[in-house]
């Protein structure tokens, strides 16, 4: 008899035992995962924005621990070539997924941030303790326009000479004034993207000025600019030489 109690017991107890578990992972799954979604696990990055030593231009970093990656003239620069990455690494300081591997790159050296508020926006961070990424020197294999009007719109080339002339006339070429170019519009300012092994999952990305009158001009880095109801382009221009022009201009 005794022994047909021990039994009842013991089932009675093991029984309180898993109604309790139960209880315990319905509460860790409200106020965890089912409340604030698998990004609660990840860590967070603290965001802080200053002015730029380069005028009109924003200095971004994005902070977890010891890791502080940059978002500078520089970076203003670096394109995607996921244009939506996969994945999260880490979350913003308001919860949600903020911080993405970028195919390719070690996440310790580059890592892309979402800087959207309502649509996602994806940017280039770089590492602080790293150097900007040497366009000056580096090798591409590769060039497309990205302008999505007229004939010729997207036109790709790997002719290392046409490749070498824009990068050498943004190395070298003198600067133009700047506050005509592109004023109060965006139509004609489209871009080049340039690929290179040196920076794979990486695109940069220097931007394309074509004037209805004719001439081409070409800028590494270009932030709008707004104030007083006008608003221009900040940047350091420099005219286009007659080879890129041509290959441009030509369907």
């Amino acid at each position: 008899m005794s022994t047909k109690k021990n039994w009842l017991i013991l089932i009675a107890v093991g029984m309180a035992v898993c109604v309790t578990m139960v209880g315990i992972v319905i509460v860790v799954w409200f106020f965890g995962l089912g409340n604030v979604g698998v990004d609660g696990w990840l860590p967070v990055y603290s965001i802080q924005q200053t002015a730029s030593a380069h005028p009109g231009f924003l200095r971004t970093t994005v902070t977890s621990g010891t890791s502080v990656f940059v978002s500078d003239y520089d970076e203003y620069a670096l394109q995607l070539q996921d244009v939506e990455p996969k994945n999260a690494i880490g979350r913003g300081p308001i919860g949600g997924r903020m911080v993405y591997t970028i195919s390719g790159q070690k996440p310790t050296d580059y890592i892309a941030v979402d800087e959207g508020s309502e649509m996602p926006a994806y940017a280039v961070y770089r590492n602080s303790q790293l150097p900007p990424f040497d366009w000056r020197h580096a090798k591409f294999q590769a060039m497309e326009y990205t302008g999505q009007i007229g004939v010729t719109a997207h036109k790709r080339t790997t002719d290392p000479a046409l490749i070498e002339d824009v990068v050498s006339t943004l190395r070298d070429g003198t600067p133009v004034p700047s506050a005509s170019l592109a004023s109060g519009s965006v139509s004609n300012l489209y871009g080049v993207w340039l690929f290179s092994d040196q920076l794979p999952g990486i695109i940069y990305y220097p931007k394309v000025y074509v004037d209805l009158s004719g001439p081409v001009y070409l800028a590494e880095s270009v932030v709008m600019v707004s104030a007083n109801a006008k608003q221009w382009t900040e940047a350091r221009w420099v005219l286009a030489r007659p080879l890129f022009t041509k290959w441009l201009q030509t369907p």
